[in-house]
């Protein structure tokens, strides 16, 4: 049962909310059907007002079918025959004394209100409080997988973020790593955030690589607005193609010359660099490789690199460093150091 199959194939939400509540009434819901429940709910205001509806009809429809049923009970009770009772224990018992019309109903419809509060809640409370996970792709793996929302997010290796879906927001927090994001359609607003920063969709398709020096953005489609989350600054607008690197710290924005299929290599098990401080570089390749990269002093670290070479073809970037004049280059079953000359 999915969020378009659990109610029937029509387009009145009125239909597909009871066919909702009846699932709901029959049993227990399954973990997916719980999850497509609550997708259907997140797909717009109007489900949930439509599903609150359902409830409040149920209740007043059963509030209003226990008044016959009462009324028919009060028809045809027997009275006692007083005369022929003998108290087992030398007491007379206590008349029997018929429970007022007026504090039943009430009672009843107290009851169902409050039972109705409780549906209320157990539908709602996971919709609008934010629901929490935590993905991550491990090391040398490059993940992919499809958020609540319909969402699309790829996480290179050693990538975490924590995603948090509500009702009212959508938000994704990169804790470490390299994340793309192609964003589903919606009302609610998807922010991400990352080392002080906030990324703003617009309806877009972007990058967001966490890095040792910077936060590097790119668009590949749409537009996203950058955002100081410390200071509530605008720091940037980019349009599809525009690339940018974000000072930790600072949050000083460079343009990068950078395009978009060279951003997106990384899903295709390249790596490229242009103009890359060749700290950022190793860090690259050491997501990906048993073999790590030490750069050793800050002279080394700051020097300049431009290639594109394969994520998990250590060795290739060896034969980079080895040939270069300015750095002195070991290597052990575990590492590759690199010093400045």
């Amino acid at each position: 049962m999915n969020a378009q199959q659990g109610a029937p194939a029509c387009a009145d939400l009125a239909a597909q909310a009871t066919a909702w509540f009846v699932r709901n009434r029959q049993g227990p819901l399954s973990a997916q059907e719980k999850a497509d429940l609550l997708m259907w709910l997140q797909g717009s205001p109007e489900h949930v007002r439509a599903y609150l509806r359902v409830l409040q009809l149920h209740g007043d429809v059963g509030a209003a079918m226990a008044r016959p049923v009462r009324a028919l009970a009060s028809a045809t009770q027997v009275p006692a025959a007083r005369g022929k009772v003998v108290s087992l224990f030398g007491e007379a018992p206590a008349p029997s004394v018929p429970y007022p019309v007026h504090r039943y109903r009430r009672r009843v419809v107290g009851m169902a209100a409050a039972a109705g509060l409780v549906a209320i809640g157990i539908v709602t409370l996971p919709v609008l409080w934010p629901q929490t996970q935590v993905y991550s792709a491990a090391h040398g793996q490059v993940r992919e997988l499809r958020l609540a929302d319909n969402t699309q997010l790829r996480l290179n290796a050693d990538t975490e973020v924590r995603v948090r879906m509500g009702w009212l927001a959508r938000r994704v927090e990169l804790l470490r790593g390299e994340a793309s994001f192609d964003i589903a359609a919606g009302r609610r607003p998807f922010r991400v955030q990352v080392d002080g920063l906030e990324i703003r969709d617009i309806g877009t398709v972007f990058d967001v690589s966490r890095r040792l020096q910077d936060t590097r953005v790119g668009v590949v489609s749409g537009a996203v607005e950058v955002w100081s989350g410390i200071q509530g600054q605008r720091l940037a607008q980019l349009t599809a193609g525009e690339v940018v690197k974000v000072s930790h710290g600072s949050h000083a924005v460079h343009a990068l010359d950078v395009s978009a299929e060279q951003l997106l290599d990384w899903q295709r098990g390249k790596i490229s660099f242009t103009d890359e401080r060749l700290d950022e570089v190793a860090a690259a390749f050491n997501r990906h490789n048993r073999i790590q990269v030490v750069v050793e002093d800050e002279t080394a670290a700051a020097a300049r690199l431009s290639g594109s070479l394969d994520a998990n073809h250590i060795g290739a970037l060896h034969a980079v460093l080895v040939r270069d004049p300015r750095f002195i280059v070991r290597r052990s079953d575990e590492q590759i150091r690199i010093a400045a000359r």
